[in-house]
């Protein structure tokens, strides 16, 4: 998933962590019904709030469409060491590519330069695949020169059909740096331990539509990467004296032999994330939606419940129901922002901007996908507008006058983090907010919500907003002349 920041008032103040995926057209059935086991179709009309009417026309469908249903399967299992310092990992993939391959190919999130140089690390230990997988080669792609790389690819001696469905099995060593301000992270020691990761298993780096996504590492604190929306069983065996916090809603568990074991499934997740540590831990409801925060404390745990219960209800009137059956939100004891996941957010952070932000995503980035090496925009300006719209903290109009095209290869910033930023994020909202005003807010938030309709859970590119404000050209020019479009 993607690291980011936000810029406030048109000037970035706050790192947000990140994070997203999207797809491209022919990525999912054109089904109207909401995602299994999501209880969506239940929420469109409760205590969340109404979203602007989307119609129900064959291009605008009335409703989320479903997950693909040939979508990629991932079994993950962590098992995280004593002091939280190592997790050992497996995973097990079976997806059906709709071109023939010659390889497998992972993303290794946590080799990226920025990462590593914070003392975190993934070293892959074993990779396999059926259908005469050969042995795993790995691609620098611009992680840190002491890891294995930043792509583990597994080669196949002939090429695997179209159709065919194909099985991987990788193990791997997570190394979680002290004090880390990243998705991995671990602070403190005895009994005030905690730790955390995202991204922490090699991602499938599948797009239907397109292929493998080798686009490079950056070299900052953000992201780049690309997967599809799979159904995911995530297990993770913690100490006995934590609490695990992560995608999905665990229950929670008993001990055995010093430790507990957590388990979830999500139905559509493009990756996870997991905390860990003596949280204070908090279980409501908002509109149907379970909401699980924990923090170190429960006075800032007190602090962050109603901050996520406004930008579930909020977000639910305008864009429709909450994506996911629940919310799990840590608080970790780290400064910087947030990170969102696919049903969890890590919070580095405890202002109401980060928290309305982060669940922003769970629409934008979570749902409705994108390739964050190539149009990161898609997901970072839209949590930003939808925050904004929220807080009532739009940027000013000058942020328009910010050099740099709005939809660029996050790559090709360089080492230039904060234009990134500024561009992606604060510049990219402002186009937002100048097209909706340009349209008309009632016709735009409609627009938008056939856009969210229409490409829930697939990866989405630039076209695909084009074409859902196609009747708007006053807004499609205003994004067309800040290069969102392009």
């Amino acid at each position: 998933m993607k690291l980011g920041a936000l810029g406030l008032a048109g000037m970035v103040t706050a790192v947000l962590l990140t994070g997203c995926t999207s797809s491209t057209p022919g990525q999912a059935s054109r089904s109207t019904s909401p995602p299994p086991g999501s209880s969506n179709s239940a929420r469109a009309s409760d205590g969340a709030g109404a979203p602007p009417s989307s119609g129900g026309s064959a291009g605008c469908p009335a409703s989320y469409i479903a997950p693909d249903p040939k979508r990629p399967a991932v079994r993950l299992r962590f098992t995280v060491g004593n002091d939280l310092s190592t997790v050992q990992g497996s995973e097990h993939v079976e997806f059906t590519p709709d071109r023939p391959i010659t390889e497998l190919v992972f993303r290794l999130t946590a080799n990226t330069a920025p990462t590593v140089q914070a003392g975190n690390k993934i070293v892959v230990n074993s990779a396999t695949a059926d259908h005469g997988g050969l042995a795993p080669k790995y691609d620098a792609d611009g992680a840190d020169r002491s890891t294995q790389g930043g792509l583990l690819r597994i080669p196949f001696a002939a090429t695997v059909p179209a159709g065919t469905k194909v099985s991987a099995d990788v193990t791997f060593s997570l190394t979680l740096g002290n004090g880390s301000f990243d998705r991995f992270g671990r602070v403190g020691d005895g009994a005030q331990r905690y730790a955390w990761f995202g991204s922490g298993a090699p991602l499938l780096a599948w797009e239907r539509g397109h292929g493998w996504h080798t686009e490079p590492m950056i070299q900052f604190t953000a992201e780049s990467a690309t997967s599809e929306a799979m159904q995911t069983d995530l297990t993770v065996t913690a100490p006995a004296s934590d609490t695990v916090i992560m995608s999905g809603d665990p229950a929670d568990v008993p001990a055995n032999n010093g430790t507990k074991t957590w388990h979830s499934t999500i139905d559509a997740a493009r990756d996870v994330s997991v905390a860990v540590g003596p949280f204070s831990v908090s279980d409501t409801t908002v509109g149907g939606v379970k909401l699980r925060v924990g923090a170190t404390s429960s006075q800032e745990r007190d602090q962050l419940v109603p901050l996520f219960k406004l930008a579930i209800t909020e977000h639910s009137k305008r864009f429709g129901p909450f994506p996911f059956p629940s919310l799990s939100v840590a608080r970790v004891p780290a400064q910087g922002g947030g990170i969102e996941y696919p049903s969890s957010i890590l919070m580095l952070d405890s202002s109401q901007l980060v928290a309305v932000h982060e669940t922003a995503h769970q629409w934008f980035y979570a749902m409705v996908g994108d390739s964050q090496a190539t149009h990161a925009w898609l997901d970072e300006a839209f949590a930003s507008y939808a925050e904004q719209l929220v807080d009532n903290d739009a940027p000013p109009g000058s942020a328009l006058d910010e050099p740099g095209d709005v939809d660029k290869p996050t790559a090709s910033y360089g080492g230039n983090e904060s234009q990134y930023y500024e561009v992606t994020y604060t510049k990219g909202a402002a186009a937002l907010h100048a097209a909706r005003e340009a349209a008309g807010a009632e016709k735009f938030d409609a627009a938008i919500r056939c856009y969210v309709n229409a490409n829930a859970w697939r990866i989405a590119d630039p076209s695909d907003l084009a074409a859902a404000l196609k009747s708007l050209p006053a807004a499609v020019d205003v994004l067309r002349k800040a290069n969102a479009l392009s």
